[in-house]
């Protein structure tokens, strides 16, 4: 009777912890190959470490996060297909950090997101095409490129510069840059009298640094997505401080001295959407300087890119803890509604029903000796 009791109570244990380990799973669409591989690939090895860490403390409200990941290789046409098969294959109650101008607009169109009502928290894309009519299911975190093209315009205009060269990608991501620039020139008074495209992908930069050099800019507005902004300091040979060079937040001043050397990279200034992931006064810097110091952070170094995805997966695990035991897409983007003035290791994060824009922080860093950025 004793050893029939014992069962009994095991197999309840047993169900009990069954129903405490049930899988929860997010999801992350992006481009783990093509030209945002490298910086796309480290952040999620982190965001997957932060996760293994998370369960290993004994998950959220007792059930396990799982990652599931897809990648569309930075080709618009492949994501809308990438997210809806990640939604209804894998069933994950959010998306997370997703990058690509056109490649959010793609998914927008196809109406995916809103169709499961499924949010997608934070786009490494600041474009106003991703944040109007039918993106209400998109949460973001960044301020926009319009903010961070006005931040560099405001500088560019105290340091007195005029004549201004834009290297711009010729696609959705580069218009919109455009004409963020077409706006700041008449408010700060500069004059934007070159304008340079690529191709999405493009590798070879010769030609249009030669065409940039020769015209003799006082000012680079290096619009470009991380790798097409490396090749191009690569092809670059004009001497250093011929003209000042701007570019916006996604580039790693780290991949930009490792490709192009301490002399064509030192001075570069990088608009910044998230504080100095070095600054000791904030908690959530604090928190992410000692995650990097564990086995979990998977050899990651401290970059802002980095520290906006730490921030990102730090915030799916707050609205997936709000959501409850039993999380659905409903509730997790209830629970992301309700981040009023929340404060994310003293970061601030203001959603709302109506607010998709979580931070509007901005600031200018500089790139020094060894590719460290100075704030």
């Amino acid at each position: 009777m004793l050893i029939k009791k014992l069962i009994v109570a095991l197999v309840g244990l047993t169900c009990t912890a069954a129903v405490l380990a049930d899988d929860v799973k997010i999801g992350i669409v992006s481009g783990f190959t093509g030209p945002l591989a490298k910086t796309t690939m480290e952040g999620v090895n982190m965001a997957r470490g932060y996760i293994a860490m998370v369960n290993d403390q004994g998950g959220i409200n007792g059930n396990k996060i799982v990652l599931a990941t897809r990648d569309d290789g930075y080709d618009p046409k492949k994501t809308p297909i990438m997210v809806e098969d990640i939604i209804t294959q894998d069933n994950v109650v959010m998306l997370v950090s997703s990058a690509g101008t056109a490649n959010t607009v793609a998914m927008i169109k196809t109406g995916a997101l809103a169709k499961h009502n499924v949010p997608l928290l934070g786009v490494f894309s600041g474009s106003d095409a991703i944040r109007g009519p039918g993106s209400e299911n998109i949460f973001h975190t960044r301020a926009s490129y319009n903010d961070e093209i006005m931040k560099i315009a405001s500088v560019v205009s105290t340091l007195g510069l005029k004549k201004v060269a834009v290297l711009y990608q010729d696609d959705g991501f580069g218009a919109g840059v455009n004409d963020s620039i077409t706006k700041a020139a008449a408010e700060y008074k500069f004059d934007p009298f070159l304008r340079v495209p690529y191709k999405p992908g493009e590798t070879n930069f010769a030609a249009q640094a030669k065409q940039i050099i020769d015209a003799q800019p006082q000012a680079i507005f290096l619009m470009a997505v991380p790798d097409a902004a490396v090749h191009f300091m690569k092809a670059y040979d004009a001497p250093r401080g011929t003209s000042q060079i701007y570019t916006l937040s996604f580039v790693s001043s780290k991949d930009l001295f490792d490709a192009a050397g301490d002399t064509r990279t030192r001075g570069i200034a990088i608009s910044q959407v998230v504080p100095n992931p070095n600054a000791v006064a904030l908690p959530l810097a604090r928190d992410y300087q000692a995650f990097l110091k564990t086995p979990y952070a998977q050899g990651a170094k401290s970059s802002p890119v980095n520290f906006e995805f730490y921030m990102n997966v730090r915030l799916a695990m707050a609205a997936i803890k709000m959501a409850g035991p039993k999380p659905t897409p409903d509730k997790v983007t209830a629970a992301l509604k309700s981040m009023h003035d929340y404060k994310l290791g003293g970061y601030t994060i203001d959603f709302s029903d109506t607010k998709r824009r979580g931070s509007a922080f901005l600031d200018i860093a500089v790139v020094g000796y060894g590719g460290r950025l100075s704030f």
